[in-house]
């Protein structure tokens, strides 16, 4: 996150020491430990609250029907009846029947 490497932790700590003191040194290192573990639970917190309502809303957008597709009572028709496929058998009878009446026409 941040880029700070060894020198600048140790210019740091340094000055933190001639500033406060040697007796005060630990006390504020624990108090901004502490102000630093909040921060990271606060932004860890509004991070989650951010992922959820993201999902929230994918899964909205996800149910509602989008307006790009044709409905699908425009592509099929529900009213007209579904026609069975006839077999290779069906027609062969099919044939034989036109041909007698042909036969008998004649």
């Amino acid at each position: 996150m941040f880029d700070i490497g060894f020198w600048e932790i140790l210019l740091i700590a340094v000055v933190a020491l001639i500033v406060v003191g040697p007796e005060k040194l630990p006390k504020v290192v624990r108090v901004c430990g502490l102000w630093v573990g909040r921060a990271n639970a606060s932004l860890q917190a509004v991070k989650n609250d951010i992922a959820k309502e993201l999902r929230a809303e994918e899964i909205k957008q996800a149910f509602k029907k989008p307006d790009d597709l044709p409905d699908l009572n425009e592509i099929i028709d529900i009213d007209d009846p579904i026609k069975p496929k006839s077999n290779s058998s069906d027609k062969a009878e099919d044939d034989s029947a036109d041909k007698k009446q042909a036969e008998d026409g004649k």
